[in-house]
């Protein structure tokens, strides 16, 4: 009993680790995405948590969408933070930069 419960404290640990370890690393890294947008700025969309999560798996990270915390989709231009779930304390800050999508000029006749 004792030594399971000592294996799972050792994998706890190594676990907490690596979630501190890409918590730096995320810290660093700035998402951007473009997005259509109407008047005042809002998004004809929103940026969900799976459309994070593509972005930050086209930087190299894999995190699981249920990990990328948004108490609402984002609706607006401009800078967010993002904050993503590693481990049970360990929070990483994503910046998310959402800018408008320029329309394409109509081509002339």
């Amino acid at each position: 009993m004792e030594q399971a419960r000592q294996a799972a404290l050792r994998r706890e640990a190594v676990e907490r680790g690596q979630a501190e370890e890409q918590a730096k690393l995320l810290a660093a890294v700035v998402l951007t995405t473009v997005q259509k947008a109407g008047e005042q700025d809002q998004l004809f969309g929103s940026v969900t948590a799976k459309d994070i999560a593509e972005l930050l798996a086209k930087q190299g990270f894999e995190i699981d969408r249920r990990k990328i915390v948004l108490h609402e989709p984002i609706k607006t231009l401009g800078e967010h933070t993002v904050h993503i779930k590693l481990f049970r304390d360990v929070t990483a800050a994503v910046k998310l930069q959402v800018n408008r999508e320029e329309e394409a000029a109509p081509a002339a006749e």
